[in-house]
């Protein structure tokens, strides 16, 4: 009997979880300072690691990275147990490269999309993607734009986002994932305001991620936009392996 495209994806998305898995427990073994244990079969933990010079373990779930239809990227947090746990995410894949549009992607998702002018959460005129309406734009109240147009404001927008993160990393090494996070900041709050998470800083310069992670969470911001703020939170915290 001829096998399903059903099975024969699930198939093919189990052999490569059950790859990222040993690559990412291989990850973890190159520290002499590491001993890593893999349990058997299904369930809330993908690796155990001991850490021999502190007597800590700590449990991981790996999780492959995956997309709807649209492109966007599926979330993955942690389960109820997970939590219980103290289990830590890592979306680990290897041929991971730094990619403008997923980010763009994402940060469309995150902003929605309006061809008219509105009010933002701060009271601020805005249109299309979260743009700011400046002074300097002649966007007009009750008039729709077409979407090129809007497209062209955003391309811009994330322009102006993408190199404000890269100054700010100049001196700092982070993860793909973690540039990525920044430009989207920068996106929603302006260069001047990321700056002043001092420190969220100190866990990046530090390669403190869950650190860092927590700052985003303890913020003004986290009030505001609350499920986004946790959404990028999650994403920095899923690099606290890189460092291993």
């Amino acid at each position: 009997m001829a096998q399903s495209s059903t099975t024969s994806r699930n198939r093919i998305t189990n052999a490569k979880g059950l790859s990222n898995e040993l690559l990412a427990a291989a990850k973890f073994a190159k520290d002499p300072n590491l001993i890593v244990f893999t349990p058997i079969g299904a369930g809330p933990v993908d690796i155990l690691v001991l850490n021999i010079k502190t007597g800590e373990y700590t449990a991981y779930d790996v999780k492959t990275r995956n997309y709807r239809k649209n492109g966007y990227k599926i979330a993955r947090a942690r389960t109820g147990e997970q939590k219980r746990l103290g289990v830590k995410i890592i979306n680990f894949d290897p041929e991971s490269k730094w990619n403008m549009e997923e980010v763009k992607l994402r940060i469309k998702e995150h902003e929605g999309f309006r061809d008219t002018v509105y009010s933002d959460s701060l009271g601020f005129a805005t249109i299309g993607y979260g743009h700011l309406v400046l002074p300097t734009d002649d966007f007009v109240e009750g008039v729709a734009y077409p979407k090129e147009q809007l497209e062209t404001v955003f391309d811009n927008d994330f322009q102006i986002a993408l190199t404000s993160a890269e100054e700010l990393l100049e001196e700092i090494e982070v993860p793909k994932t973690i540039k990525g996070v920044i430009c989207e900041m920068c996106f929603q709050l302006g260069k001047p305001r990321v700056m002043k998470f001092k420190k969220m800083w100190e866990g990046l310069e530090a390669g403190d991620y869950n650190k860092s992670a927590d700052e985003m969470i303890d913020s003004n911001w986290h009030k505001q936009t609350t499920s986004r703020c946790e959404s990028l939170a999650e994403l920095v915290r899923s690099c606290a392996w890189y460092n291993f």
